[in-house]
Order: C-alpha cells, then sequence, then structure tokens
C-alpha cells in the first residue's frame, strides 16, 4: 500500500461522516485504480479541505483565476452545482435569490418563453460563456462549473464598450478533476402547474353584476330576472351558457421531463468533458383526439457539448469546446398569447363550446371560440438551431522568461431559427331560435385549410477573435500578474452589416508581502456603427485591497481569520450605437402628380434626421469588505457602490414634431445615478455525522434620474428627474365620492356614488395631467434570498428562499377591471368587492360600470399594492447510497432525489401572484424526482 492510502487511510475515519453529507457526490470511481475504500476516502478528504479552506481557491474572473484572498474587483461566485436542484428549462431562473445585487423577475411560464430578466446593479448586464460574449441561457446546470458575476469597473474594464452594465460570466466543466474515467446519467420527471390563475365570475353573477353596473351608470338592465334564473340553475346551458373557459382549455397540470448523460477524464495529457441533454416540457392546454398532431405549447430541447483539453507538449496546450443545441416550441396555430388575451376579455356566459349541431358556439361579438383558438386553428413551430466552437492554444515562454504566456483564441457562433406555419381558420355559429321553435344558425368567420408553410426568421453569426499574452512572477512575498489582450467581436443578423467591437486591454495587479494589493486595468474599445471620430473610447479602473489579517497588530489566533479592506474605481462604457444613424437615409414617400394626365410618380421622403451618438459613460466607485471568521467556517462580505452613469441614450423630451419626422430621435441625454449596499453571510459546520450550512444574501439598490430633457413642467410633483427609474405615476387617490357630482375626479367627468376622488393637488379645482405624481416605486429596492441545508449520513435537505420588499406593482387592465372592451369583457372575483352602500367603508373597488370608466379606470395610487413576497424557490430530498452500499454493482455512487420549483409564496397581495399581474401564461409550480447514477 502506498504513502499516499496509508494516509487516506488515516483521516477516512474522521472525514468520512461529514463528507458522506456534505458532498454525497464528492469524487467518482477511477478505473484506472484500486476500487476501495482509501480511494473513496482520499477523495472525501480532499473536498473536505476545499470546503474547509474556500477562501483559498481559484475563482473565475474575466479571462483569468484569482484566489478569493487576493480579489480586489467585485465579484459573486456560485458553484455550478447549486443549480442542478432547480428543476427549470433556463439557466437565469436557477439564479433567483442566489448572489447579492442580482435582480430577477418572471412575466411568464410558458415552456420554452420563461421571461425571466436579470437586473445587476440597476443594469441588465452582458453574459459570457467562457470568456465569450453569447446570450444562451437555455443549457443544463450539469455543464455548469461556476457563475461569476463581475459587478464593477475593475472588473469589468476589459470588456470596453460592454463593460458599463456588469457581466454575468459562465464557466463551463472542463474534465474531471482527478484521473480516471467518470460518467453520470441522471433521470428526472416531474409535474408542472400553474401558481395561480385569475379568478371569473361565473355567468349568474357575472349577470346580476353587469345589470347592476348598468344601474350604476344610469341604464336599464341587460338580462331579465328569467336570464338570471336560467344562469342560475343551468337549465339553458345553450341559451344561457356557463363556461368557466380555463377549465375548459387548460389542463390542471403538465408533465416535465428531462435526461443528462455526461462523461469526463483526465490523464496528463488530455482533459475533456462530454454532455448529452434531453428534455421535454409539455404545456397547459388541452388537446383534440380528433388531431393527429399536437396544438399545445410544447418545448423540447437537444443539447450537446464537448470540452477537450489537450497538453500537446510540456508548453504548448490546446482546448477545443463544441456546443450544439436544437429547441422546438410549439403552439396553437392562433397563438399563446391570443388564447390567453382571449380567457380574459371573455365572460363565461358569452357562449357555449359547442351547439347542439355540434358547432362551435359563437356571435357577433365573440366570433372567435377560445375552444376552437385551442384546438382547431393547427399549429405552428419554431426551431431554433445553434452552435458554436471555440479553439484556444496556449504557449508557455518559460525558456525566454519564466511565467510568461501567450494565448490565442477563435471562436464562433451560428444561430438559425425557422418557423413552420401549419395553421388554419375555424368558422363559429350562433344558434337562433325562431319564432315558430325552428333552429337556424348565423355563421362567423371562414374555414379554410391548414397551411403548410416555412421561413427563415432569423439567421445570424458571431465571430470573436483574441489575442493575448500575460506574464505571473512571485519573489519574496511579492506577486505580480499581469495580460495584454486584443479582442474582436463581430456580429450579424440577416442581411445587416455586421456589428463589429475591437478592444484593446491590459490588467495588471500587484501584491506587496502578501498585505497590500494594488490592481489597474484600461481597454480602448471601439464599435464599427458610430460615426468616425466618436468610434473609440478609453476605459481606465484601478483598486487597491488591504489584508489587515497579514499586520503585525492582527491577532494570529483569533476569531477572525482573514480581514481584507478593498476599493475600485473606474469608468466604463455602453455601446448602442444603432444602425448608422449618423447617415442620410430616405424611403418611399407619397407619390406625386405631374403632366396634362396626372399621372402619379413616386418620391422619397426623409426618413431621420441623421444624428450623431456616442456611448454611454459610467463612473462606477466600489468599496467593500471580506471577512473570514471561526476557522473559515463563516465568511462575510459588503459592498457599497455607487455609479454614475452618463450620455444614457433617449429620444429628447423638448422634442417637436414640426420638422416632420417625430421625436423618434435617440440621442446621448439622459443622466442616472445607481447605489446600493449588497451582503453575504455563509456559515457551515458540522457535528459528527451531522453538517448544515447557511448562505444568505441581501441587496438594497437605489436609482434616481438626474437628468432626462424632460419638459419644464409647472409644478415638482411632475417632473421625473430624483426619482427612481421606474416610479409609478398617476393621481393620488382620496377615497369614494359619496355624493353625486362631488369631486374633485377626472376633469369633464361627472361624478356618481363609488367613483374614485383625487387629489387636486395644483387647487386648479380640476383633476388633470397636471396633478399626475409619483404613486409608487420610489424607495430603494430589497431582494435577498438565503440557501440553507442540512445532510445527516446520506440524507440531504436543500431549500432556497427568496423575496422581495420595497416593490410596488399597480393593477390595470381587462384581467383586472370588470366588463372591459366596450362593456363585452370578463369580471373577476375581486369585482365583487365593489362599491355600494352597504359595504362603502369596506369595499376595495370602485362603483362597477360597462365598459371604460375615464375616471376610475385610469392610473391612480388606488391601484397600487405592495409587490413585496418571500417565496420557498426551490427545495431538494436527496439520498445517496456510496460505493460502500453498491460496490458488487461496479458502480461508485447512486443518487435518488425529489425537488421543486415555486412551492410556496407568502405575500399580502392575494389576488394574483405578484410576479405575473397580466393576461400571460402563468408561472408554473414544479414538483420532480429523479435519479442519478455515477459509474
Amino acid at each position: 500500500m502506498t504513502v499516499k492510502k496509508i494516509l487516506a487511510c488515516l483521516v477516512s475515519l474522521t472525514a468520512v461522516s461529514y463528507i458522506n453529507a456534505q458532498q454525497p457526490q464528492a469524487g467518482r470511481r477511477n478505473f484506472d485504480s484500486d476500487s476501495s475504500a482509501t480511494d473513496t476516502a482520499k477523495v472525501q478528504l480532499d473536498v473536505l479541505l476545499k470546503d474547509m479552506d474556500s477562501v483559498r481557491q481559484d475563482y473565475p474572473v474575466l479571462y483569468q483565476r484569482r484566489k478569493k484572498e487576493n480579489l480586489v474587483e467585485s465579484t459573486g461566485y456560485l458553484q455550478g452545482s447549486k443549480l442542478e436542484a432547480t428543476p427549470s428549462t433556463f439557466l437565469n431562473a436557477g439564479l433567483t435569490g442566489r448572489l447579492a445585487g442580482l435582480y430577477t423577475s418572471q412575466s411568464s411560464g410558458e415552456p420554452g418563453s420563461d421571461g425571466v430578466t436579470l437586473s445587476l446593479r440597476g443594469r441588465q448586464p452582458l453574459v459570457l460563456i467562457d470568456g465569450v460574449p453569447r446570450a444562451l441561457w437555455s443549457i443544463n446546470p450539469e455543464q455548469i462549473e461556476s457563475v461569476t458575476l463581475l459587478k464593477d469597473a475593475l472588473s469589468t474594464a476589459l470588456l470596453g464598450m460592454q463593460s458599463m452594465n456588469g457581466a454575468v460570466l459562465i464557466t463551463t466543466k472542463k474534465g474531471a478533476q482527478r484521473p480516471g474515467f467518470n460518467m453520470n446519467l441522471k433521470a428526472q420527471t416531474g409535474i408542472a402547474a400553474p401558481l395561480r390563475l385569475p379568478r371569473p365570475l361565473g355567468a349568474y353573477q357575472y349577470a346580476q353584476l353587469y345589470n347592476e353596473a348598468l344601474a350604476n351608470d344610469g341604464r336599464g338592465p341587460l338580462y331579465t330576472q328569467a336570464d338570471l334564473e336560467a344562469y342560475k340553475n343551468h337549465s339553458d346551458p345553450y341559451g344561457h351558457p356557463d363556461i368557466n373557459w380555463y377549465d375548459q382549455v387548460l389542463e390542471k397540470s403538465t408533465p416535465f421531463s428531462r435526461y443528462t448523460l455526461n462523461a469526463e477524464g483526465t490523464n496528463k495529457v488530455v482533459r475533456y468533458f462530454v454532455s448529452l441533454d434531453y428534455l421535454n416540457q409539455s404545456g397547459l392546454f388541452k388537446q383534440s383526439p380528433a388531431n393527429t398532431y399536437s396544438t399545445n405549447t410544447e418545448y423540447q430541447r437537444y443539447t450537446f457539448r464537448s470540452n477537450v483539453d489537450v497538453n500537446l507538449t510540456d508548453k504548448l496546450s490546446l482546448y477545443l469546446n463544441l456546443f450544439g443545441r436544437m429547441r422546438t416550441q410549439n403552439e396553437p396555430g392562433s397563438g399563446t398569447a391570443n388564447i390567453f388575451s382571449s380567457l380574459v376579455q371573455t365572460p363565461d356566459n358569452a357562449y357555449p363550446i359547442h351547439n347542439p349541431s355540434g358547432t362551435l358556439g359563437g356571435n357577433i361579438n365573440y366570433s372567435d371560440n377560445i375552444y376552437g383558438q385551442t384546438v382547431q386553428t393547427g399549429y405552428t413551430s419554431t426551431v431554433f438551431s445553434e452552435g458554436y466552437v471555440d479553439l484556444g492554444v496556449k504557449y508557455n515562454l518559460d525558456e525566454i522568461l519564466d511565467g510568461w504566456w501567450v494565448k490565442g483564441l477563435l471562436s464562433y457562433v451560428l444561430t438559425l431559427n425557422q418557423n413552420i406555419d401549419r395553421s388554419k381558420a375555424f368558422e363559429t355559429f350562433q344558434m337562433l331560435l325562431g319564432a315558430g321553435g325552428d333552429t337556424t344558425y348565423q355563421r362567423f368567420g371562414t374555414r379554410t385549410d391548414q397551411k403548410n408553410a416555412s421561413s427563415v426568421d432569423t439567421r445570424a453569426h458571431q465571430v470573436y477573435t483574441q489575442l493575448s499574452t500575460g506574464y505571473s512572477h512571485q519573489w519574496q512575498g511579492n506577486t505580480l500578474d499581469a495580460m495584454l489582450l486584443f479582442s474582436t467581436q463581430g456580429n450579424t443578423t440577416d442581411a445587416d452589416l455586421s456589428n463589429t467591437y475591437r478592444t484593446f486591454g491590459a490588467n495588471i495587479q500587484y501584491g506587496i508581502k502578501g498585505k497590500y494589493i494594488l490592481q489597474a486595468a484600461a481597454s480602448y474599445s471601439g464599435n464599427n456603427r458610430y460615426q468616425p471620430g466618436y468610434l473609440y473610447g478609453f476605459f481606465p479602473a484601478g483598486g487597491i485591497g488591504w489584508r489587515v489579517d497579514k499586520e503585525n497588530f492582527f491577532p494570529k489566533a483569533g476569531f477572525v481569520n482573514l480581514l481584507k479592506l478593498r476599493a475600485s474605481y473606474g469608468l466604463s462604457g455602453n455601446a448602442v450605437a444603432g444602425y448608422y444613424d449618423y447617415i442620410d437615409r430616405y424611403v418611399s414617400g407619397d407619390g406625386y402628380y405631374f403632366g396634362q394626365s396626372a399621372a402619379q410618380q413616386g418620391g422619397l421622403v426623409e426618413y431621420l434626421s441623421p444624428y450623431v451618438t456616442t456611448y454611454a459613460k459610467g463612473l462606477k466607485l466600489d468599496i467593500g469588505m471580506d471577512i473570514a471568521f471561526a476557522n473559515n467556517r463563516g465568511t462575510f462580505s459588503l459592498d457599497y457602490y455607487r455609479n454614475r452613469l452618463t450620455d444614457l441614450v433617449q429620444a429628447r423630451g423638448t422634442s417637436s414634431a414640426v420638422l416632420g419626422y417625430g421625436s423618434d430621435i435617440q440621442e446621448n441625454l439622459g443622466k442616472n445615478r445607481y447605489s446600493g449596499l449588497e451582503m453575504t453571510l455563509g456559515w457551515q459546520d458540522k457535528a459528527g455525522s451531522f453538517s448544515y450550512w447557511m448562505n444568505g444574501n441581501f441587496s438594497l439598490s437605489s436609482s434616481e434620474i438626474l437628468y432626462n430633457d424632460e419638459p419644464d413642467y409647472p409644478y415638482s410633483w411632475m417632473q421625473h428627474t430624483g426619482h427612481t427609474d421606474n416610479a409609478i405615476y398617476g393621481y393620488v387617490a382620496d377615497g369614494f365620492i359619496t355624493q353625486r357630482g362631488e369631486g374633485p375626479v377626472v376633469e369633464g367627468y361627472s361624478s356618481r356614488p363609488g367613483d374614485i376622488r383625487y387629489v387636486d393637488l395644483n387647487n386648479d379645482g380640476v383633476v388633470n395631467q397636471y396633478d399626475k405624481k409619483v404613486i409608487g416605486n420610489d424607495k430603494p429596492l430589497l431582494f435577498y434570498g438565503a440557501d440553507i441545508g442540512i445532510s445527516w449520513k446520506n440524507f440531504r435537505l436543500s431549500m432556497l428562499w427568496q423575496g422581495v420588499a420595497n416593490h410596488d406593482i399597480i393593477n390595470s387592465g381587462n384581467s383586472w377591471w370588470a366588463f372591459q372592451n366596450d362593456g363585452k369583457g370578463q369580471a373577476w372575483e375581486h369585482n365583487l368587492n365593489r362599491w355600494t352602500a352597504e359595504n362603502a367603508g369596506s369595499a376595495t373597488y370602485p362603483r362597477v360600470s360597462v365598459g371604460t370608466n375615464v375616471n376610475n379606470d385610469v392610473a391612480s395610487s388606488f391601484w397600487v399594492h405592495s409587490g413585496a413576497y418571500l417565496r420557498l424557490k426551490n427545495a431538494e430530498l436527496s439520498y445517496t447510497f456510496d460505493h460502500l452500499h453498491i460496490k458488487h454493482f461496479s458502480l461508485h455512487d447512486i443518487k435518488v432525489f425529489i425537488n421543486g420549483l415555486n412551492l410556496l409564496t407568502f405575500t399580502s397581495y392575494k389576488d394574483a401572484d405578484p410576479e405575473t399581474l397580466n393576461s400571460s401564461y402563468p408561472i408554473q409550480r414544479i414538483f420532480n424526482g429523479g435519479l442519478s447514477i455515477d459509474f
């Protein structure tokens, strides 16, 4: 037995219980060596030491790796394994609540279009995969080694004109961490269900409320007492239908499945990682057995990745990354968005699903039967094909200068989106009863044959090249790490000319005796779509770090193991160049008549007055502190940032249409400030076979509009300057009107009891545009998350809690107001708590009206509610059968697990999900289970 194995045996008794709990998948079988318990113990020891000394790990930053203890930049870091517990089709959904400074919001739950947007310190970040800009969120978590947030000017300086908004750096796996061949097969399946659906009124309550609304408007009833009775007892299902359309066209749940096969290995020459992935998620729409094809919203994804690193010689290495992905997104021919729009606009008593003749019901007001839209319009499908190849080489020039290297990278990305249209139109019929009791039908619409057409929607490619050289050296406790690079990024979409970035950059870090860290970075970067003379900009940044714990006066055996203070400051840029907007362009205009016969001749008009723009700029300050304590079991980070952005592109608020081309000109006018506080606190510990961890993050983000060229308003409360960039504007509500003709109400409106009263801010006797002010979202946004977990022996339970505070939402539109769409719209359960003389003191909705009420149905503080919530975003329970239990099967371990997404939500807002207020596809709650086998 080797010394290495003897040492592994000695530590195994103390390490194995902790590691089995904390890292049940740590280490896989090495078929090149003995499959004994000592191999497992060695791997467990390595993981233990790594976990307990995380402050000295290497972390990916832009184009480099640095030890966390030497970081001056403001960053956030997440291990890719954390994402594997989230059963989501898109990677960005798995980032919710996990990293300080990163805010996510979701507007839809449609398969393939989850609608999750990211905001990093108030701006939409750039996405890089292995250092190359490319927004490919639809990849499986098993391919991800880590996710790094680049937040400040220093961390993004080498991005040049793409640096201002920060960046999300995704690093994919490059191979096994130890020699041998390793393979993992994971199969998981589950169900997805709507998190919350609107609650429409049934036909009887709808008709009652509609008559009340007519009476409130001074009009006679539409529904007789006989109508009401028929709706109530369902005695006439064709003449007086009562159809809950959500129940008729939506399933209660839908299946979700994903299968992944990964292989990885390492020896002295080659490191490789290969991954195959298949995902299938069905949508909520019900289908008809009469169709031989799917009319549901469905999403399928096939993914292939191969990352190979080869040591060609002791000096020369090469890496080749291949990625391919095909996604297919299917939906009914009428369109998913149109169906959900119909659901919020069609009352339950509009028409029957089918007439006695078997035809689809409909009438002149509702000619599109929702069931027909769902199953009788054929289908459309979009095929997204994407792939890229990265080829990189690195050569060590140690024989010339120890620590010197050069590197080259060539990357090519191709995207092709193809639409397949197999839609068709259908017809609806209204049953009419004659005086003699005979039945006739009136037809609406025309039935058409199914189309069979295809078209290329988008064809795009990107070529990225990079040449870099660097030098690293250590002497007498000092360190020097320097890098120079040149990169080009050319993006071409369809027939447009390429949008090209060119960047020259440098980064240097100098460490003095392990105590002081000085770092500077700068880039000279340009975009080809700017006018000559405005093509390039210079973006410098600098930072300093102080390892206080390395000072002689600092206690060496105290509670605090690391104390680092850091600060950075720099200039960032962001190119929004348009499409050569400085060049004159003309388009076809109205014809002109010439000659005796007055023949029309074509003409040209000026499309847009040429204007000059330049890149936006951001002066960014970050001050931070990092602490490790209690033998590195606990960590704490604190960041304060203050970013002043100038030359933001926007339309001039004081422009005029007198020149003939309106106010579409985008100029470098805006000035905003973003500031905030971010905290991260982590703790992990163990006691025997039991271990636990807690990682919490807290972010307070504030924005302020400093200048936006708005008109010279007569009153200060009308101004947007000085408020947040997402503030809600409207009237200030002041209770309900109690006497007819009372005010103040919207100018020109004659009030009735139950209407909303407003505050006349300028006291001129009327309420109009001069009385609008900020009514919501004018406080710093607070968002937070907590990853909490425990493990005991081979059991492991993890939970991710995520929440938002100081966030307002405003209700509006068909999904909230009753009887919209000229009085033909739906009504909802929350409309029942409308104002009446009997419940005037407790009403939460004004008196009901038919159609749009110009006084009540406007943006006002009456409709603003708190959007704060706390959500159990993700949870997973697993059990791992390790090698000691399954050694007879030649497997290393087997893990069984169950997990879920969007499991619980706590909020004071009860009428809808606080993230999806409109008529879009609902967010999904997913319950999932699976099996993971390591070979």
